[in-house]
């Protein structure tokens, strides 16, 4: 159970950073949580308009070609496989233990629930969650004020849904956003949201989708400096444990996206490279 490198988290850092390991003949084992790859585009029905090169692609899609990327080069890749825990070099699973002269942290991002729970009638985040909300003719909550909030509000207006965006502060949004949906109601201040009712403001509604952002998925027992609850690493993508490097949006480390992400991951399969040899 000894290996070169082992990842965890298979979405769009870490399988680019084991394909990396793999072109350059370093012995890698990817560890994926759940059963595909992709990460948060696995979530994403819609058409991902911000990846160079793959216009007319869903996310899903984006993910499914990740995974067979990675399934070609006959990456060791354990599905559903979470790490239980991670100890200096030693990363335990359902599994055994697999002992690491380095890891690497790829384990992303996910919808910030802020003590919400996903129900039929609650979306904790973008894409396939909400699309599975039935908003057709129906009152529709929408928590939040990013980008995500007014992207959902169109989508649930779209499919017939009677939306409001409740947003404490001022909306943070793009212009653009916020343009798509100039009908839809937008509440800014403080609100009182109980799911248990199913009010907001004791104002009822027939659903809700939470759209307050994202945060880190940590690994548990994983020691390694944090910053504002993210990954701390430095320029070549170290934490400040020996041999334990990070990447993607766990780190927070560039602007979270699939695009900084993959590059991220890249990134540290080649300096993880480089100490090898000198090795």
């Amino acid at each position: 159970m000894n290996r070169d490198v082992v990842i965890i988290g298979g979405g769009p850092a870490g399988v680019a950073c084991a394909i990396w390991l793999k072109k350059l003949g370093v012995d890698c084992l990817l560890l994926e949580a759940s059963g595909r790859l992709g990460g948060l585009q696995t979530r994403s029905p819609y058409e991902n308009l911000w990846i160079p090169g793959v216009q007319g692609k869903t996310g899903q899609a984006v993910a499914a070609s990740l995974e067979a990327h990675a399934r070609a080069l006959d990456i060791d890749m354990r599905m559903n496989s979470p790490a239980l825990s991670v100890d200096g070099l030693r990363v335990a699973t359902a599994e055994g233990v697999f002992d690491a002269r380095f890891i690497v942290i790829a384990t992303g991002s996910r919808p910030r629930a802020a003590g919400f729970k996903a129900a039929q009638v609650v979306a904790i985040g973008p894409g396939e969650p909400m699309e599975a909300l039935d908003v057709s003719g129906r009152r529709v909550a929408i928590l939040g004020g990013g980008d995500n909030a007014f992207d959902q509000a169109r989508f649930v207006r779209d499919r017939g849904g009677q939306v409001t965006v409740f947003s404490r502060t001022p909306p943070r949004a793009q212009a653009g956003l916020r343009a798509l949906v100039s009908d839809v109601p937008v509440v800014v201040g403080p609100y009182e949201a109980d799911q248990a009712a199913m009010t907001v403001n004791d104002r009822p509604f027939d659903a809700f989708g939470v759209m307050f952002g994202f945060e880190a998925v940590i690994p548990a027992g994983l020691s390694s400096k944090l910053e504002n609850g993210y990954v701390a690493v430095d320029r070549e993508g170290r934490t400040s444990l020996p041999g334990v490097y990070a990447c993607g949006e766990v780190t927070d480390f560039w602007h979270p996206c699939v695009t900084t992400a993959t590059a991220h991951g890249i990134q540290v399969a080649k300096q993880i490279s480089l100490r090898l040899i000198g090795s």
